[in-house]
């Protein structure tokens, strides 16, 4: 029986080192509740977003235009078909627009390689807020994601460097004690060192932290726009994607154009037979080198064009003139079945 508990620890565990821990439902219906969502459009993303069920949530009902990565091809497949723009990768493999998404939900994954004291490693969840944050716009909203007992000076002091109304409620989930960090982008950084002094105070595990609510009132307004970055890409390729790309693209339509005929009914003439200086001219540009020919004319050619200088003496008068002259010399190398070699030069 222990065996078999272990066993589906591992696999939550695995899960967890995938990003595979999907937000649960009623947390991000409380965090919906926080939300104002303007009229227009306006841009929502999630650099680790899963399945895609997280972002279709937060954007129910709105003027939303959704992004998701995912490095996963079983929850990418479920992403495209919840999101706007989806990518197939890392967020690393992507190219995008800095200080452009008006709210960034972001979930990293949990990491258990950097755990022991003795790591030096820089942990995930840190690396994914430090180099993500730059992609969410000024006066944008940040959702932050991560276990409770992470939330350490380093992760802390880059919070409220870059974000300002920040806010931090426990999950409903005390699985993994995650705590969700909302606030607002700012254009300039700046650490207040007293407010990072109280939010590790009150991630201490004695000190009591309020559970997602659900709102009556919003408590964070969303800006419109910024829906139509002008990159947002991966290094990794999606066929459907690029299929459909391609059928929109003017080039494609030009290529068509330059290769279908006007008047497909109209009789078209054949391609004429080649000359015999079209064949010598390939043989020396060395395009039908190898083997050429069958049976007893089964034979090995070798062409080869090389240029030569031509130096040539007048006497006109009391004065030489020389006159230097570039002449392109062919020469075909034969060999037969019988191993008889023959050179011909012009």
């Amino acid at each position: 029986m222990n065996d078999l508990k272990g066993m589906f620890n591992r696999i939550a565990n695995n899960k967890i080192r995938m990003g595979n821990y999907e937000t649960i439902e009623e947390d991000l219906v409380c965090l919906r509740s926080l939300l104002q969502f303007p009229n227009t459009p306006f841009s929502i993303v999630d650099f680790c977003a899963g399945s895609g069920r997280a972002i279709e949530t937060l954007a129910k009902e709105s003027t939303a235009v959704t992004f998701g990565i995912e490095p996963n091809e079983e929850k990418y497949l479920e992403l495209r078909e919840r999101v706007d723009f989806a990518l197939y990768g890392g967020y690393e493999e992507c190219r995008m627009n800095k200080d452009t998404f008006r709210l960034c939900y972001l979930n990293p994954p949990y990491d258990r390689d950097s755990e022991t004291l003795e790591s030096k490693v820089e942990r995930k969840e840190k690396r994914f807020l430090r180099q993500l944050l730059p992609y969410v716009s000024t006066d944008g909203i940040l959702i932050y994601n991560i276990p409770r007992r992470w939330m350490k000076k380093d992760i802390v002091t880059l919070l409220v460097a870059n974000l300002d109304d920040i806010r931090i409620f426990q999950s409903h989930d005390d699985t993994y004690q995650q705590v969700y960090t909302i606030g607002r982008k700012r254009r300039e950084k700046y650490i207040d060192r007293n407010l990072v002094l109280q939010i590790l105070d009150l991630m201490d595990e004695e000190n009591h932290l309020q559970r997602l609510p659900v709102s009556d009132e919003p408590l964070y307004k969303v800006q419109p726009g910024n829906v139509a970055p002008k990159y947002f890409r991966s290094m990794r390729m999606d066929v459907d994607q690029l299929r459909a790309v391609i059928q929109e693209s003017a080039l494609t339509h030009k290529g068509m154009l330059w290769t279908t005929p006007k008047k497909p009914a109209a009789k078209l003439q054949p391609l004429l037979p080649d000359k015999e200086m079209h064949r010598v001219l390939r043989m020396a540009s060395g395009r039908l080198n190898g083997k050429v020919g069958s049976g007893y004319l089964l034979h090995v050619l070798k062409g080869i064009v090389k240029k030569e200088l031509q130096v040539s003496t007048e006497t006109i008068g009391n004065e030489v003139v020389e006159t230097e002259k570039e002449v392109f010399k062919i020469t075909f190398k034969l060999i037969d079945r019988f191993g008889n070699i023959r050179k011909i030069e012009n």
